[in-house]
């Protein structure tokens, strides 16, 4: 999700203009965006490529800073390379836009043992 912003009021899935009238298109392209990335860190992923897989979800991150599923994925590839730091600060950010991520549970079970 995201805010307009013309007027700050966070704006609804599907929606192409603003209730104030501001033109959401670029917004959305935005999101299209995001979503390609992710999609790509999880090609990388299943390809055996943890490094690009992380810049991929890293930037989706970036594009999209209140996306957990993308959180929790950069999360899970930092412990994969062993940088506990990291992977908690991700898995921390992700349990802060959605506590109820499933998969977040197991992964902070994981980083408490390491």
């Amino acid at each position: 999700m995201f805010r307009c912003p013309a007027c700050g009021v966070e704006v609804q899935k599907g929606w192409i203009v603003c209730t104030c009238g501001a033109s959401l298109g670029l917004l959305r392209q935005m999101e299209a965006v995001a979503d390609a990335w992710y999609n790509r860190g999880l090609q990388e992923l299943s390809a055996g490529r943890p490094g690009e897989a992380l810049a991929w979800f890293s930037a989706c991150c970036a594009a999209r800073p209140t996306d957990a599923a993308a959180r929790l994925a950069q999360a899970k590839v930092w412990g994969q390379f062993g940088h506990w730091s990291e992977c908690a600060r991700a898995a921390q950010r992700a349990r802060e836009i959605d506590p109820t991520l499933p998969g977040l549970q197991e992964l902070e079970q994981l980083i408490q043992e390491n």
